[in-house]
């Protein structure tokens, strides 16, 4: 008996992938308001909506070494009174343009962002100008939202990963601005004023030091006249005399950070070291390789703490980079009995990724693969293309950053990816934050060849 040859159906035959699609971010259009405040502005008319971003550079790093959390705390006090607007009001005058303000605080800046439809642009950017410029902060409205920060905090306490992340920016970066989050302390909350806060803002928050960034479907002189009548009798006299970023960063020599949660059934581990700023020639290579090592699912790390050993639900590596500096660091969460085994295997991971195992073939292809098949994804909205803006603003990048990204992936070989290793992990710099049941975990570390050093969670 013949039998009938097998025809898929044609709707079921997946396409041929194909080659990465060509990413050509939209042209910026730039203009300076007379004091000083930039206005860039992009064109994207799929929508009748405009994604307004503002960027003032009052990072966390700018926080005074006493006052760790002042910047994100004067950030998160200025939507509660605007004008006659109390908090709510406020909060009622942005629903009635149809939007919401988002505050961000970073290590760098803080953002304020919000969508606007295009026909009530002025009135939301007025909104937002009202909210950002004038620091209107009264003792009732401070109390309130530090009492909520000092909870949060308090909540945070209690959760191993959030200890982890904190004590490994400590052990990194020191007491430079990089090296604390943005929420600050307890102790620091406490002690900080609302006059504090006032004159923060007067400090920090300045024309000359701020970028608004527009995506929409508004002509650039459209912007600037908005901008103009909303930002332009915001000034701030005498020149600036904060802190920034440009301070050197004392390296801690390596050891292991160990901090106490009795009876923890897992171990919570930062492992890692001082990185780098974007402003690096071998960035494309770099990226590439920490696919390679603990960017992706399918990387080194993960394939051996989570696939071989059973350890772990997952292991990541990353290279978070900033403006002056940046840190190189490896996160996972195991079983107490393999908390050494697992630092072990981390730092040797390390060592072979630099030559005895060089990243390469068809291990590269992969990684280079899913780095650029689904690049272009992420400029589609006009949110996207604000936030992606705001990235080239932050970091002082060249407009055709996101251009070269998928060809100068594709380049990067055996060759200059072996000497990204070689030049941007360093195992003999690694430093590690245990947070774990020290009972049950302290002897195998002491084993690891490396400096112990009990430590307490900076909360």
């Amino acid at each position: 008996m013949s039998v009938a040859p097998l025809v898929l159906d044609p709707r079921f035959i997946l396409p041929d992938v194909g080659v990465p699609a060509v990413v050509r971010f939209p042209p910026i259009t730039r203009g300076t308001l007379d004091n000083g405040l930039r206005v860039w502005t992009i064109r994207h008319d799929a929508l009748p909506l405009s994604a307004i971003t503002l960027i003032v550079d009052a990072g966390s790093v700018n926080d005074p070494d006493h006052q760790p959390g002042l910047a994100s705390m004067t950030a998160d006090l200025l939507d509660e009174r605007a004008g006659k607007r109390d908090a709510i009001g406020v909060a009622e005058a942005w629903a009635r343009l149809g939007s919401s303000l988002e505050t961000e605080a970073g290590a760098d800046v803080t953002a304020f962002g919000a969508m606007a439809l295009s026909r009530l642009f002025e009135p939301t950017l007025a909104l937002l100008a009202e909210v950002v410029t004038v620091a209107d902060i009264v003792d009732a409205d401070f109390s309130r939202v530090r009492d909520l920060r000092v909870s949060r905090l308090r909540q945070l306490r209690n959760a191993a990963s959030s200890i982890a992340d904190r004590a490994f920016l400590r052990a990194v970066f020191g007491r430079h601005g990089y090296g604390h989050g943005s929420m600050g302390t307890i102790a620091s909350l406490e002690a900080i004023t609302a006059d504090d806060a006032r004159a923060f803002h007067a400090r920090e928050y300045r024309p000359d030091r701020t970028t608004l960034v527009v995506a929409g479907d508004l002509s650039h002189d459209a912007v600037m006249t908005a901008a103009a009548a909303c930002f332009g009798a915001w000034s701030t006299p005498g020149d600036h005399a904060g802190r920034d970023a440009a301070v050197a960063i004392e390296v801690a020599p390596p050891r292991i950070w160990l901090i106490d949660r009795p009876g923890a059934p897992q171990s919570e581990l930062r492992i890692g070291h001082l990185g780098v700023p974007r402003h690096i020639p071998d960035y494309h290579a770099l990226v590439t390789l920490n696919g390679v090592l603990g960017g992706q699912f399918s990387s080194r790390l993960n394939q051996r703490l989570r696939q071989e050993k059973g350890y772990t639900y997952g292991a990541h590596s990353a290279f978070d980079v900033r403006r002056a500096s940046g840190l190189f660091g490896c996160d996972t969460s195991v079983q107490s009995d393999a908390t050494a085994a697992a630092i072990r295997d981390v730092l040797d991971e390390c060592i072979a990724i630099r030559g005895t195992r060089p990243p390469a073939g068809d291990e590269l292809t992969h990684v280079k693969d899913g780095l650029t098949r689904g690049y272009a994804k992420n400029f589609e909205t006009a949110a996207q293309v604000a936030r992606a803006a705001s990235q080239l603003a932050i970091l002082d990048l060249a407009d055709d950053a996101f251009d070269r990204f998928v060809p100068s992936v594709l380049a990067v070989d055996d060759a200059a990816a072996l000497a990204a290793a070689r030049a941007h992990i360093r195992p003999e710099e690694i430093s590690a934050v245990v947070v774990g049941d020290v009972a049950a975990i302290e002897k195998g570390l002491g084993e690891l060849g490396m400096v112990v050093e009990r430590a307490e969670g900076e909360f």
